[in-house]
């Protein structure tokens, strides 16, 4: 007979909002860890009991935006660690493996950053702006801080970070339709964030730094490797910023 391995002691904090299509398998990995907490924003499909039937902590909160939200999310923790996983990423037997070996050992920074693969149109994205992208994503649970930002929330750390070695698989975008209307609604955000700020924009600028953002997407971070899926995404990411600036402009120009 085989020894039962010891779950890691690590609290996964998982958000969702309508994922019943991948989340289970998504959850497929939650008998490694000590508790995993789904934490659904207001779901109307079966996520929630997809969930439960995984063995996960099914919680629900209304929606107070992203820093706010996952803030409530951390503090729900009862482990001495965090990992933060998104919806649309997943957590591999690979990873699980590392964090085994990992905390055997016993960590050496209070966090440890991961690096994400896109997998989009049929393929796993290895080049220009989407790779590599390393984030902030196991800590432990009593050293961070999260300020508040309208968008792309991120971590700040207490303690020195390292990185793991495991690929974080992320399903981020179903088609160019999605990726297209996520990137207008996040610009919107963005610039809302920044003009409270009271950052300024103009049109010259918003061109130059979507021209700098192909140039480094496609030719120096090697997009073109990808072929003509390449050229499209450093293209996407060049609307991307545009869109970012130009919206931010037009709150400066109606104020």
């Amino acid at each position: 007979m085989f020894a039962m391995q010891v779950p890691l002691p690590i609290t996964v904090c998982m958000m969702c909002l309508n994922e019943e299509t991948h989340l289970k398998r998504l959850l497929a990995q939650v008998p490694a860890f000590a508790e995993w907490i789904l934490l659904d924003t207001g779901s109307t499909d079966s996520s929630a009991e997809i969930g439960r039937c995984a063995g996960a902590v099914v919680r629900s909160v209304a929606w107070s935006g992203f820093s706010e939200t996952r803030r409530q999310h951390f503090a729900m923790a009862s482990q001495p660690w965090i990992l933060w996983i998104d919806a649309d990423e997943e957590v591999t037997q690979e990873l699980v493996d590392e964090l085994r070996q990992l905390f055997a050992n016993g960590p050496s920074h209070a966090a440890y950053r991961i690096n994400r693969i896109m997998f989009f149109e049929g393929n796993w994205i290895r080049h220009g702006e989407w790779y590599p992208d390393r984030v902030l994503r196991l800590f432990r649970a009593d050293r961070w801080t999260m300020p508040t930002r309208a968008v792309h929330e991120s971590l700040l750390v207490n303690g020195t970070i390292g990185s793991l070695r495991a690929e974080l698989p992320h399903y981020s975008y179903r088609d160019w339709h999605d990726r297209n209307q996520r990137i207008q609604k996040y610009a919107q955000l963005w610039a809302t964030q920044e003009a409270t700020k009271g950052r300024r924009s103009s049109l010259l600028e918003a061109t130059g730094r979507a021209a700098w953002k192909f140039f480094r997407a496609y030719f120096l971070k090697r997009g073109l490797a990808d072929g003509l899926l390449g050229l499209r995404i450093a293209r996407s990411c060049s609307k991307e910023v545009y869109l970012k600036y130009v919206a931010l402009l037009k709150i400066q120009n109606n104020q």
